[in-house]
């Protein structure tokens, strides 16, 4: 099931907490952060997010990215960083 998944939380997320969120990689917008990061299995999927909720983070929307485009179309052709 190995996939690349973004976790879009609300605010902006201080340095500390982004540690606590590797490997995902994030980018901040005017409605919160989008987090982007590959899962291997259902249970990684699982570990993200319940590490999420662990930190007091609201998730408010999670997609499944395409295959092997390795874009996110929520942030740009780019990635995360555009």
């Amino acid at each position: 099931m190995d996939a690349e998944y973004s976790f879009r939380v609300t605010g902006r997320l201080r340095p500390v907490l982004l540690e606590a969120l590797e490997p995902l990689t994030a980018a901040e917008s005017a409605t919160g952060t989008l987090l982007v990061g590959r899962a291997a299995d259902r249970a990684a999927l699982h570990g993200f997010i319940a590490r999420i909720e662990a930190l007091g983070l609201e998730l408010v929307e999670l997609r499944r990215l395409p295959a092997a485009t390795g874009i996110c179309p929520q942030c740009g052709s780019g990635g995360i960083d555009g």
